[in-house]
This record gives structure tokens, sequence and C-alpha cells, in this order.
């Protein structure tokens, strides 16, 4: 038994050391390729965690409805929130298409919030609208530093 249990125990770490390991460029990813100085990739990167962070802020305020902590996640990614207008002059039309899809998504959500009565099935369901526009996004986009 304690050799199975060491034999698990190098398989798990073995797994999960290949876990670790960042993954090798591929040469057949057939993603547009966004130039950006490192400068920008990081102000891109970070309005991207800004939004995945408010998907989490919605989806964890759903069980126990906490309807304020719905409207504050959706608010942090609206339009008012929206990249530095430095950055919209760089990337293309079609991202900042998705890109205004999404905050306004977020907008509607947090609108639809706003002093109604609103069920969960509501909230769920524009939440489930703003996600593909970030799927579309990263299965269309890669950003790319010189």
């Amino acid at each position: 038994m304690p050799a199975l249990f060491a034999l698990a125990l190098a398989a798990a770490a073995a797994l999960g050391a290949g876990c670790a390991r960042a993954p090798e460029p591929s040469t057949s990813d057939a993603r547009t390729a966004i130039p950006l100085t490192a400068e920008q990739r990081g102000a891109v990167l970070t309005e991207m965690r800004t939004l995945l962070g408010s998907v989490g802020g919605v989806l964890g305020a759903i069980p126990p409805w906490d309807t304020a902590g719905i409207r504050a996640a959706a608010l942090r990614s609206g339009t008012g929130e929206a990249a530095d207008p430095a950055l919209e002059k760089i990337l293309p039309e079609h991202w900042m298409q998705m890109a205004m899809r999404t905050h306004q998504g977020f907008d509607s959500l947090a609108a639809s919030i706003g002093g109604k009565r609103v069920s969960r099935d509501t909230v769920v369901a524009k939440l489930a609208a703003i996600v593909p526009e970030c799927v579309n996004c990263h299965a269309t986009y890669r950003l790319a530093v010189p």
C-alpha cells in the first residue's frame, strides 16, 4: 500500500508540475495579433482582469441576493470605466465594438438592479449575454509585444 501511495503522489506531482509551466507558444495560433508595447499590453490586461472581476463579483453576489453587490460589480465594468481613450486609437475597430457591447452589457445589468425588483434569472440572463463577447474577443485576438 505505501508503494501505491508513493506512486499516486509522484503522479500527482508530475501532473502538477505540468500545470505550473507556461504553455509553449503555438505557431498555429490563427488569432489576429495585436502589437502593443509592454505598457499598453499591461493596460489591456488590467481592464480584462477588471471585467473578469466583475463577472466574479456578480456571480458571488447572486446566491445571497446582494443586489447592491451585483450593481457595484457591474458598474466596475460599465462604460464609465472603459479603457484609456489612447488605447481606443490602437485597438482594432472590431475589438472596440466588442468591448463597447461588453461595457454596455454591464451598464444594462447594473440598470436592471436600480430600484426595481429583479429576478435572479434576469441577472443571470444578462450576465450570460455579456460573456460571449469576452469569449469571441479572446478567440479572435491575441496581444503581442514585439
